[in-house]
């Protein structure tokens, strides 16, 4: 750890910003004698987005939400042009829309509202005719008029957006209310939005949770999330934090992010649910993968204090750099302290100055102190003790009174004495330049505090051949599975066909507990593994490992051995792996077992510590070791949706030709740091 910058932690209390639609966290709060904390974990906000664009498909009409589908004539008794719509509604679903909108436009004229309605959306889309958003309003208006609840959306939502039309949100307002009382979800949820901010309506929290409760017991995710929101925070409804839990549990279960990570605050700080960390971070971890900038940056904090989920400073880096690259300035202040440390991954203290001074520019305290120091030491940047003293001197005067701010004044002082008066003048009027262009009150244009750095971070230091393992391709496109602790803390991952080196991968998917990764490469693979589906391998059967054992002292080519499956379960009856005979040696971890029909059945992953064994039974093991079952491997794919082959077992082949076949797909994998 480098003097003057110290890895330690700051909580503070959940801290809500009372703006509509607006995300808030606590401020930078530094920690210990010297250094810089990391910044504390990020807490609710609520997400008031309107959906302004319109599916093109007749059965779903509407923004970002599934709106009823529209109603067929097929009853006994339907007017003689049902035939005809139904023909129109054909040719619409089959993509020919140039033919539905000539067979509902006389249907529309003749005052049919669902081929006004059809008519409409074709023309609001420019589907086989020229798009013509006026002409698409007038459709759906009449429609609207004869109470068909999907124009009546689709005539809001242009009001909503004055597409087509002169904008007016009372007269959107009036449409959305039509629709909601017919049940139509995605008005209801957008008329909830209009109440709950006053847009276009009077403000009235309290209608806007009726309306959000109306849309969320359809399952409707958003809402739930608002509505959720509203029982946290007291608005509208008497403030329930476990009425709260249960919507944002409803919406994150179908996948919505935002609640996935609200969801994750209340098990993190115990509000409305038992306090759970590991929960916490599990909902972190569904909202962090879809690009929540809130959820990346608590992960990253959990795994880089251990809370709830294991230390891992790597993984920490990742999430953190996905945040700061968002333009979050609490990560980048975080992922600053890792480079400039060297704390889990290589040292990087010319990265950690692009970072801190990211964070510094958008107001991030910690980094300027950090910083600071940087230049104090000389480290990452050239010595200088001006920019010290500036820094210093901006933090100081955008702290609140404290002891981080008279610690910032001793460090100031610190530098002072190593400086002649003209340098601290220069200094001084540097930092106040500095704060008339980007300090409160200041006027003029300053960087946002969110949105991503408009500079790229400098080239990283050089890397050294660390350790090697092995992976294989599960897809055309470049996708290659492997062990999560043969990549993990890695700098950069270069691959080897054989003794061909075929580039560098990036990790874009991993799991600690399962011990999985996916890496994606930039080259096109001869081939890609199958997975075994249908009846499982079972004890007794003939399994072949490939992989890249001992490299630098075996062959280059893939090595292929052979064994059998010993026990359907792993140490201590882990369920998700298989106890096997094949020889397994440092570097086969993350390649692939195979049965005797060339299908993918395990990931090898580990072998048994024999010197363990020794001192623990006094005898040395034989042939044990273990690979993480394919089932496993699928379900972690699904998860991060990434799809495999898969297919039946057919007839026994020999192990030279499963060695074969897999060896066009199987990679050496070298982990450089």
């Amino acid at each position: 750890m480098p003097h003057g910058r110290a890895n330690c932690i700051s909580r503070l209390q959940k801290c809500r910003d009372s703006d509509h639609g607006a995300l808030g966290w606590g401020s930078a709060r530094y920690c210990g004698q010297l250094g810089m904390g990391l910044m504390p974990k990020i807490s609710i906000g609520i997400l008031a987005m309107k959906p302004l664009g319109r599916f093109g498909r007749l059965s779903a009409v509407g923004g970002a939400v599934a709106t009823t589908g529209l109603l067929l004539w097929g009853l006994v008794g339907a007017p003689a042009w049902a035939a005809g719509y139904q023909e129109g509604f054909a040719a619409y679903e089959r993509g020919d829309f140039g033919g539905a909108y000539e067979i509902w436009l006389p249907l529309a004229e003749a005052g049919d509202s669902d081929a006004q309605f059809g008519v409409g959306v074709i023309l609001d889309n420019g589907q086989g005719v020229s798009e013509n958003d006026a002409e698409a309003a007038k459709w759906y208006r009449l429609a609207a008029e004869h109470g068909n609840p999907d124009a009546q959306f689709n005539l809001a939502l242009l009001y909503d957006s004055g597409k087509g039309i002169e904008q007016n949100k009372e007269e959107a307002a009036f449409w959305y209310r039509k629709a909601a009382v017919t049940g139509h979800v995605g008005a209801q949820y957008n008329l909830a939005l209009m109440y709950e901010s006053g847009d276009g309506v009077d403000r009235d929290p309290a209608i806007a949770a009726f309306w959000y409760r109306k849309a969320a017991q359809q399952g409707h995710a958003k809402a739930q999330n608002n509505l959720g929101v509203l029982y946290d925070k007291g608005v509208g409804v008497a403030e329930d934090k476990a009425e709260a839990a249960k919507w944002y549990a409803a919406a994150a279960e179908q996948g919505f992010a935002r609640a996935q990570f609200n969801l994750g605050v209340m098990y993190d700080f115990g509000t409305g649910v038992p306090l759970d960390d590991a929960k916490a971070a599990g909902w972190y971890r569904r909202a962090a993968e879809q690009g929540d900038l809130e959820a990346q940056f608590n992960l990253a904090l959990m795994l880089d204090t251990g809370e709830g989920v294991p230390v891992d400073k790597a993984e920490a880096a990742k999430w953190y750099r996905k945040a700061a690259e968002q333009g979050n300035p609490a990560a980048q202040n975080n992922l600053a302290v890792l480079l400039d440390s060297g704390d889990g991954l290589p040292r990087a203290p010319a990265e950690a100055a692009y970072w801190y001074e990211q964070a510094a520019d958008r107001g991030n305290t910690s980094a300027m102190r950090n910083l600071a120091a940087l230049y104090r030491d000389g480290q990452g940047v050239t010595q200088n003790l001006i920019e010290a003293y500036k820094w210093y001197s901006i933090a100081i005067d955008s702290m609140g009174s404290g002891p981080e701010r008279e610690t910032a004044l001793e460090e100031r002082a610190d530098v002072a004495e190593r400086m002649e008066r003209a340098e601290i003048k220069e200094g001084r009027r540097l930092a106040e330049e500095w704060l008339k262009r980007n300090g409160p009150g200041s006027t003029a244009p300053r960087v946002a505090n969110t949105g991503p750095p408009e500079t790229t971070p400098p080239e990283r230091m050089r890397t050294e051949l660390d350790s090697t393992g092995s992976g294989f391709f599960i897809s055309m496109g470049g996708l290659v599975l492997t062990n999560n602790h043969v990549v993990s803390g890695c700098a950069d991952l270069k691959l080897r066909l054989g003794r061909e080196e075929i580039g560098t991968a990036a990790v874009i998917a991993s799991d600690p507990s399962r011990d999985l990764a996916v890496l994606q490469s930039a080259s096109t693979p001869p081939s890609r593994a199958v997975f075994r589906m249908g009846r499982d391998i079972r004890p007794g059967d003939d399994v072949v490992a490939v992989g890249y054992p001992l490299r630098g002292l075996l062959s280059s080519e893939a090595n292929v051995a052979t064994g059998t499956v010993s026990a359907n379960a792993g140490l201590r009856d882990d369920p998700d792996y298989l106890q096997i005979s094949a020889p397994v040696q440092p570097g086969n971890s993350g390649g692939p077992l195979l049965d005797r029909s060339g299908l993918v059945v395990g990931v090898v992953s580990a072998k048994l510590d024999a010197l363990e064994v020794v001192d623990a039974y006094g005898d040395i093991p034989q042939n044990v070791n273990f690979a993480i079952k394919a089932r496993v491997a699928a379900a972690f794919l699904n998860q991060h949706q990434m799809t495999l082959t898969a297919t039946d077992p057919g007839p026994p082949l020999s192990a030279a030709d499963v060695g074969e076949v897999a060896q066009r797909y199987t990679v050496l994998v070298e982990c450089w740091k």
